[in-house]
C-alpha cells in the first residue's frame, strides 16, 4: 500500500500544473509517510531512509528558545530570512539527530562508515518541511509560507530526488530548500525551484 501510495505522490506532484504546486498543502506530502501535523511540543520526523521508521518528539522550553533565537532581531527582508531559515533548519537538524539517533546521518546518501540510521532525500524533504511548518506556526517566518515538497526526476531526465520548499510571499517565488546534500547539522542550500529541477548541485559536488 505505501509503494502505491507513494507512486501516487510522486506522479502527482510531477502531473500537476505548476501554478498548483504553490496552493498545495505541504502536509499533503507528509500524510503519505504517517507524520502528522505538527506541533512544537508534539511532532513526529523520519528516522530512517523512506520513512519507514518515525521518531516522536518534543522540543524543551530551552531548545526551542534556542531557535527563537536565530530570528531576533527579526528579519527586515525575504533575502534574509531565507539566510535565517538555512541557520534554523541546520540548528534543528542538530537537535532532532541528538533526539533519534540520527546525528551521524551523513551527505546524501552515503552509507559506507555510517555509525547510525542514514537519511534518504524523502526523509530528509520531510524532516525539513516539518522544521519550516513548527518556524511558520511560530509565527518566525515573516515573508514566505512553507510550500509542497518538490521533485525532480525522469520527467527531467534526471535521478529521482525531493526537497522541501517554499514560497515567498510578495511575489510567489518558489526555493527549494535542500538539506540532502550535507551531513547532519550542516546548512542547506537555498535556490529557485527552477534551478532545482534543471539539476542543481552544488559547487563541491561539481
Amino acid at each position: 500500500m505505501r509503494r502505491l501510495q507513494l507512486a501516487f505522490l510522486l506522479i502527482s506532484i510531477v502531473l500537476v500544473p505548476g501554478c498548483s504546486t504553490l496552493t498545495r498543502n505541504p502536509q499533503f506530502y507528509l500524510s503519505y509517510y504517517d507524520l502528522k501535523s505538527p506541533e512544537i511540543n508534539d511532532f513526529e520526523t523520519c528516522s530512517s531512509a523512506g520513512c519507514r521508521q518515525l521518531s516522536r518528539l518534543f522540543y524543551t522550553e530551552s531548545e526551542w528558545q534556542s531557535i527563537r533565537a536565530i530570528f531576533q532581531p527579526a528579519q527586515q527582508n525575504a533575502a534574509e530570512e531565507r539566510e535565517r531559515l538555512l541557520v534554523a533548519v541546520a540548528a534543528i537538524e542538530t537537535l532532532i539527530g541528538e533526539k533519534n539517533g540520527t546525528s551521524t546521518d551523513s551527505a546524501k546518501n552515503q552509507r559506507k562508515g555510517s555509525q547510525g540510521p542514514q537519511l534518504d532525500c524523502i526523509a530528509e524533504a520531510a524532516n525539513t518541511t516539518v522544521a519550516l511548518l513548527l518556524l511558520q506556526q511560530d509565527e518566525l517566518i515573516r515573508y514566505h509560507r512553507v510550500g509542497h515538497p518538490q521533485h525532480r526526476g525522469f520527467a527531467q531526465l534526471q535521478y529521482p530526488h525531493n526537497t522541501a520548499a517554499i514560497i515567498e510571499n510578495a511575489n510567489n517565488a518558489h526555493y527549494a530548500i535542500d538539506s540532502w546534500f550535507f551531513a547532519n547539522g550542516k546548512q542547506p542550500i537555498c535556490v529557485s525551484v527552477a534551478e532545482w529541477k534543471a539539476g542543481y548541485r552544488p559547487e563541491s559536488e561539481k
